[in-house]
């Protein structure tokens, strides 16, 4: 086949190609959706009794803000690089693992400083109710997000996977926050905020899975 006859065949088979929205506009609707879900499970399951004194506490309001800039940083790092050619920016890959690190690493010294001075930190139970938390309140933002990114062409698949389900998770776990009353160091740290980590690398290999071979859009 010449050349002609290859490019002429390529134009009568192209299908219609929608164009992606912008970053921010996916953004924001992804946000509005997570914050549905984050009341609508809060709802159903209920909040700590505690909320309100909670929230005045500063290390509590702290560590909310934290989980909030991960999932936000790792929702935009998620789409952008499923778009390719901005899949090469370090910053959007990096900023929300470092957010992730910052939520476990304020636990830890929570946790440390709690151990130093004496106060109670919690046993070292199974608490699978919280895990189950975080799940129901990051499972339809986590299903949105990660059709978003698939109707890309993310060239980083584990990346994007990655990021997807770390935003989701940090959603997951600000829920299970505003919850679960068990607020003791050794449980927030160990079920609530290191399973962060866990979720990104599960998602970096649920990513290179589902996200391997995805329709292109311009």
């Amino acid at each position: 086949m010449r050349t002609e006859e290859l490019i002429q065949a390529l134009a009568t088979d192209a299908q219609p190609v929608r164009r992606l929205r912008p970053v921010a506009a996916r953004v924001v609707g992804w946000a509005v959706l997570a914050t549905v879900s984050l009341i609508v499970v809060m709802m159903i399951m209920g909040v700590r009794r505690d909320l309100d004194d909670a929230l005045d506490h500063a290390d509590f309001a702290f560590e909310l803000a934290l989980l909030i800039v991960t999932a936000m940083s790792a929702a935009v790092g998620a789409l952008v690089v499923s778009i390719p050619g901005a899949e090469q920016r370090a910053l959007v890959r990096w900023a929300p693992i470092v957010g992730a690190l910052a939520c476990v690493v304020w636990a830890a010294g929570e946790l440390a400083m709690a151990f130093a001075s004496g106060a109670p930190i919690g046993r070292l139970t199974f608490a699978w109710h919280c895990v189950y938390k975080t799940a129901s309140v990051a499972a339809v933002p986590g299903v949105a997000l990660f059709l978003m990114v698939r109707h890309a062409a993310p060239l980083r698949a584990a990346w994007a996977g990655l990021l997807a389900v770390l935003a989701t998770a940090a959603v997951g776990v600000l829920g299970a926050n505003t919850i679960c009353p068990n607020d003791r160091p050794l449980h927030m740290l160990l079920w609530h905020v290191a399973p962060l980590m866990l979720f990104a690398a599960l998602g970096a290999a649920l990513g290179s899975w589902l996200l391997r071979s995805t329709p292109r859009r311009r």
